[in-house]
């Protein structure tokens, strides 16, 4: 592990503090003009989204209907029934993002694909870049005020559809001042 991203776990509490943990549970609110381009506006409704911290897995409730979940891993995504009975899933879900534009209309699973991938990294961030298959480098130092880029992750199979997204981490304090991300090229 680079000094950096020691740094920032350290000013994130820790790794030790991090693996004594298993899940997250975060009430969301989601929406925005994304969601209405592709065809998936999103009401209001508070939901809950649970987040497995050492491997790629999310859910959250409801989803569709009252009575419904979805249920993300890595490489598959499904949405299912409180007692477990699947009503839609696909294999190798982020392969069905390929030759997507901005206006490519999603369906249901596409939305909690991205909703399970999204929502995974942002409640995961920074301890996810110390999981095995993750490379973090700093990149050519210049600062946006206090804040010095890194880039993340270079390998492994975490999904995100737009290249290494670029995180950065505030000067002094190490900490994520604000979950933003910039494409970095490969």
């Amino acid at each position: 592990m680079n000094t950096l991203l020691a740094e920032v776990l350290d000013a994130h509490g820790g790794l030790a503090r991090w693996n004594a943990l298993t899940t997250v549970r975060a009430t969301i609110v989601s929406g925005g003009d994304m969601f209405v381009i592709k065809g998936m506006p999103q009401d209001p409704t508070p939901r809950e989204m649970t987040v497995w911290l050492h491997e790629q897995h999310a859910s959250v409730t409801p989803f569709g209907a009252p009575d419904q979940k979805t249920d993300f891993t890595a490489d598959r995504i499904s949405i299912e029934k409180h007692d477990g009975r699947v009503v839609a899933e696909r294999d190798q879900p982020r392969k069905s993002f390929s030759g997507h534009e901005l206006d490519t209309p999603w369906d249901p699973l596409d939305r909690a694909y991205f909703n399970g991938y999204a929502l995974w990294t942002y409640l995961t961030t920074p301890f996810l870049l110390s999981m095995p298959g993750f490379t973090v480098t700093e990149i050519e130092p210049w600062r946006e005020g206090d804040e010095r880029p890194s880039s993340g992750p270079g390998s492994g199979d975490c999904p995100h559809r737009f290249g290494r997204p670029g995180v950065w981490w505030a000067g002094g304090s190490r900490l994520l001042p604000r979950c933003r991300r910039r494409t970095v090229p490969r």
